[in-house]
Order: structure tokens, then C-alpha cells, then sequence
């Protein structure tokens, strides 16, 4: 009976150590996604968003009117893998970018558990603590 507590002890302590290794493991904390339509300059112009990750296909969605917003919301994976991806698009300009990548500095990018992006004129936005920084220009073409 005692060895069987023993290897128990031994066993618990392996795998805590296996999730402290990781990183993630005690992660259980919802991360969002939000992507909004700011194109000030193009009103009512319709903003189309795809976003995906290696496991989810979350469909298309179309922000029709300034200030609309998409979001999504999830967990970062046991491995500490998690990634998505967004293709925006509005007449014939297209941009695909990571929105969300679970790494430390990507996280620290967006602040708080949550990404926010705005599709502004000029390209993709993200709000960190209220200080916007342009990451991604819009190019010509629309992907499909």
C-alpha cells in the first residue's frame, strides 16, 4: 500500500512538472477576438471577415456599417499552439494576418485576454491598453 502512495506522489509530481514545462497547461482563462469596421472614409462600405485556426473554420462574416464588430472567443490549446488567422476584405482590398498567436509577446501586444483589431482606411489596427498601432497595409486584390 505504501508503494502504490509513493508512486502516486511520484506520478502527480510528474505531470505537474509536464504542465509547468508547457506553459499553458493551467491557461483555463478565455481569450477573445474582436475585429471591427472602422472605414471612416467609406461609409456604409461592407467589411467581409474569415477567420480560422488549424482545427475551426468560423465562417464568413459581413460588418456592414461603421463601427460593427465581429468577435470570437476560445482557449488556448494543451500544447500552446493555438493560432488564428483572418482574411478582411472591402471592394478590391484584401489583407490576410495572425489574429491571435499564443505566444507570450504576441499576448502582451493585445492587452488583457482580448485582441482587438480595427480594419481602418489605411489597414489593421491593434488597440493595446488605447494606443492604436498600425500592423498590416491593405494590398490590391481580393483573396477567395
Amino acid at each position: 500500500m505504501k508503494q502504490s502512495t509513493l508512486s502516486r506522489f511520484y506520478l502527480c509530481m510528474f505531470l505537474l512538472a509536464l504542465c509547468f514545462g508547457i506553459g499553458t497547461c493551467w491557461d483555463f482563462r478565455k481569450y477573445h477576438v474582436y475585429i471591427s469596421n472602422y472605414l471612416e472614409g467609406y461609409p456604409n462600405t461592407t467589411l467581409e471577415v474569415h477567420c480560422k485556426s488549424g482545427d475551426d473554420d468560423l465562417g464568413l462574416h459581413s460588418l456592414p456599417y461603421y463601427g460593427d464588430t465581429y468577435g470570437f472567443k476560445f482557449r488556448i490549446n494543451y500544447f500552446g499552439t493555438t493560432l488564428f488567422f483572418c482574411d478582411l476584405w472591402w471592394n478590391d482590398l484584401h489583407v490576410v494576418f495572425d489574429a491571435f498567436v499564443s505566444d507570450d509577446k504576441f499576448i502582451d501586444q493585445c492587452g488583457d485576454h482580448s485582441c482587438n483589431w480595427d480594419a481602418q482606411d489605411d489597414g489593421i489596427y491593434l488597440d493595446n491598453n488605447n494606443i492604436m498601432t498600425l500592423k498590416y497595409k491593405w494590398s490590391k486584390g481580393k483573396l477567395m
